[in-house]
């Protein structure tokens, strides 16, 4: 049995409203990096870490694909992984009540982006996201310093929108003989992240207005970043 784990944490795909990278770009990457896991936190469904599970389990035997999602609660984002079928609830309090209930281990991602009442969140979370990739170093350092003030077990993410940012944030964790087990009781660590640019960013929120089909919010991004890349 191997000593440690290598995986990501917190990514999407064209399961997102946000994202297109295939699934295959997944099992790519996880040979790329020499991964053992993946948790793809698709926005409001597992429908991609489910659909990624079967892929791996046809070409990629050893990666783990836990069920996972990023759901958008009434105070923010909240990552639910290892249980069954989908989490209904958006209030907060419901929300808790039907993730635990269903044995899912809780994660909070980017906690000073998006989110309200931050250290009740943080505290009934498993797991802190301390850097995210997409986010400013000021806000990961305040996250970094609340998961330490609670005592809260620390990852870091890419929140990989692209194909080429999936390997922006691996992280390495003991093995515990699961890897729910492994994440949580396992030691942690990684390798300075990449940060991602502001130029992705944007761009994934072109790709959510064609999603969405938002032309007013495809115009004023468009704009936006044509002025970014002229200067005007």
């Amino acid at each position: 049995m191997s000593k440690t784990l290598r995986g990501i944490i917190h990514c999407h795909s064209h399961h997102s409203h946000d994202s297109l990278v295939g699934i295959g770009a997944y099992l790519n990457a996880a040979r790329r990096y020499d991964l053992d896991f993946i948790l793809l936190t698709d926005h409001d469904t597992t429908a991609g870490s489910r659909e990624l599970a079967e892929a791996a389990r046809r070409s990629l035997p050893k990666l783990q694909v836990p069920v996972a999602a990023e759901y958008t609660t009434s105070h923010g984002d909240v990552i639910a992984a290892f249980f069954e079928g989908e989490i209904a609830a958006r209030e907060i309090e419901p929300f808790f009540a039907e993730a635990r209930a269903k044995g899912a281990f809780l994660l909070l991602p980017h906690p000073y982006v998006g989110h309200q009442e931050t250290e009740m969140l943080a505290a009934r979370c498993d797991m802190v996201e301390i850097v995210n990739c997409r986010t400013t170093p000021t806000r990961n350092q305040r996250a970094a310093a609340l998961a330490g003030q609670l005592g809260k077990r620390a990852y870091v993410a890419s929140d990989a929108h692209f194909a080429h940012s999936l390997g922006n944030a691996v992280i390495e964790v003991e093995n515990k003989g699961s890897l729910r087990a492994s994440l949580s009781d396992g030691a942690i660590r990684w390798a300075e992240p990449r940060l991602t640019g502001q130029f992705e960013y944007g761009a994934s929120q072109l790709i959510a207005a064609v999603k969405l089909r938002d032309a007013k919010r495809f115009r004023v991004l468009a704009q936006r970043t044509l002025k970014r890349l002229t200067g005007r």
